[in-house]
């Protein structure tokens, strides 16, 4: 009964800042914890409103070229098995997120760069990168 708990869908987009990597495939916290480096939304579609949400198209474009493009049914693990799983050690509460991971495709963006980064059913997020603010 997974599915029962699902409030919604966002798109998210979990950027990295590879100055500083221990390990490609387990990137630690300084990686891709950063402030400003997790924009989601524009905004949450209701649960009801996506019948399947593991037949869904996923693309990035970052200035206009696709740079990532993938169905959410290529997914390692469903939505199902991952609330299952991560419910085995941990206790989801409402308005917690979980972020399902992407297709291939990394790009080193720079300041100016336009990313967008959409999910069929759910919408599109445009950012816009920006050089860090120095103290």
């Amino acid at each position: 009964d997974a599915m029962d708990f699902i409030a919604g869908y966002t798109v998210a987009n979990d950027y990295a800042i590879r100055d500083y990597l221990e390990n490609w495939y387990r990137p630690n916290l300084r990686v891709k914890n950063r402030d400003t480096c997790t924009p989601i939304g524009p905004w949450l579609v209701d649960a009801a409103d996506l019948p399947d949400p593991m037949n869904l198209a996923l693309r990035t474009t970052v200035n206009g070229t696709v740079t990532q493009s993938g169905n959410t049914r290529d997914m390692v693990f469903d939505v199902p098995t991952l609330i299952e799983y991560f419910t085995s050690f941990m206790t989801l509460q409402p308005g917690d997120l979980i972020l399902t991971g992407t297709p291939d495709g990394v790009v080193d963006c720079q300041p100016g760069d336009v990313v967008i980064t959409s999910i069929e059913g759910v919408g599109e997020l445009h950012n816009t990168i920006t050089a860090p603010t120095l103290p």
